[in-house]
Parts: structure tokens; C-alpha cells; sequence
């Protein structure tokens, strides 16, 4: 069984604007075609009081992850309750992708990804 890759924290750095740049741009996406429309409701409701990023949301980008960063998105990487903002949620969740896939050096035994196709 192969081994998630790890990363060292150089290598995650040049990844980083990477996976910044393409999960933005797949969250806005998403955001865009999950939007509801102005329903008209009672705005002193809590019915349709959302975050403006939702959680759940956030985790459609595994995807995006995985083709990066070459791990599935683990759900401990989302803030529960949702995010103010895209730059919000992005900042989190690239900071939690680095906590669990960056270490001070790789060992041998589990090899270095292949950053040539990632970056």
C-alpha cells in the first residue's frame, strides 16, 4: 500500500501559491453554482442564516487536494461551522494541509512525491 506523500517544508512552499491559486479558483466556482437565490425570506429569520462558506462546501475541494497535494481532504481540516470568506477558508485549510503533510525531513521510507507534475 503506498504511503501518503509528505513533504518538506521548502518543497509545500513552492506548492503552496499552486494550491492556493487552484483551490480559490474551485471554492468560487462552487460557490457560484451552489448559490440560492434571493428567496424573499423574513431577513430576521435564522432559517437561511449560512456562513457566506460553508463547511460543507469546503469539502467538494478534495478533489483539488488530492491532484495536488496527492491526499485526500481529511474533514479535520475544516473549520466546522463554515468561514467569513474564500480567502478565510483557503488560509485555514492550506494551513491545516501543511500541519499534517509537512515534516522537518522525509524519510527514505516513504519517498519524496513527484513535485515535476504537481507544481
Amino acid at each position: 500500500m503506498q504511503k501518503s506523500p509528505m513533504y518538506t517544508a521548502s518543497q509545500f512552499n513552492a506548492l503552496r501559491p499552486k494550491l492556493e491559486k487552484q483551490l480559490t479558483a474551485a471554492l468560487e466556482k462552487e460557490l457560484e453554482d451552489c448559490a440560492l437565490p434571493d428567496l424573499g425570506n423574513d431577513p430576521d429569520s435564522d432559517l437561511w442564516d449560512l456562513p457566506p462558506v460553508d463547511s460543507k462546501t469546503v469539502a467538494k475541494l478534495s478533489p483539488v487536494v488530492k491532484a495536488l497535494v496527492g491526499r485526500r481532504l481529511d474533514p479535520r481540516w475544516i473549520q466546522k461551522g463554515g468561514y467569513n470568506s474564500v480567502k478565510a477558508a483557503i488560509g485555514d485549510l492550506v494551513t491545516n494541509i501543511a500541519k499534517s503533510c509537512v515534516v522537518s525531513s522525509v524519510p527514505a521510507s516513504i519517498g519524496t512525491p513527484n513535485l515535476a507534475t504537481a507544481i
